[in-house]
């Protein structure tokens, strides 16, 4: 009997992880068939516009429009050692998934300074989206502003979508 339940376990565990894959799968075509598009129309805030704060190296954000439904947003968040890139894809007005990179700039001993034509990749989050929650999250790296990432990062990246979305879609 043992046996049984531990067979249909599996069983279940298999065709849960198996459903998860195939999600996933289907959200990294809908991402590369979004960033293959050459006719998306693009619409950039500049630091006031979208920034609560304004960053010492500035910040971006872009929408990214498809028959003027938006398709991906993209912000970029300069500090004064690092980079914040996240990337917001967005099906059926729903966010499925987003890439967040931390960016680190060298810095040089002799002058106590940060040299900001080096950068390194230094953190790379990936976190995607069914139904507006979470399904899966692959996290790597660390930055000196974010630190070490973690899951629970989501919910920010889902309040600051639904933020941008607004302030990219109203004129």
């Amino acid at each position: 009997m043992k046996i049984c339940y531990i067979f249909m376990y599996v069983l279940y565990c298999s065709g849960t992880f198996a459903q998860t894959d195939n999600v996933v799968n289907s959200i990294r075509k809908a991402v590369e068939q979004i960033n293959a598009d050459k006719s998306l129309t693009t619409k950039t805030l500049d630091n006031e516009q979208f920034l609560e704060q304004t960053t010492d190296r500035g910040g971006q954000l872009t929408g990214y429009f498809k028959n003027g439904i938006l398709v991906k947003i993209v912000e970029r968040i300069g500090l004064s050692s690092c980079v914040d890139i996240n990337e917001y894809y967005i099906q059926d007005n729903k966010l499925i998934f987003v890439y967040a990179q931390g960016k680190e700039f060298k810095y040089i001993d002799s002058s106590a300074t940060f040299n900001s034509s080096f950068q390194t990749v230094t953190m790379e989050c990936r976190f995607y989206f069914q139904e507006d929650k979470l399904l899966k999250s692959v996290l790597s790296g660390s930055t000196r502003c974010e630190g070490k990432p973690s899951e629970s990062w989501f919910k920010k990246y889902q309040d600051k979508y639904v933020r941008y979305v607004l302030l990219l879609t109203n004129e």
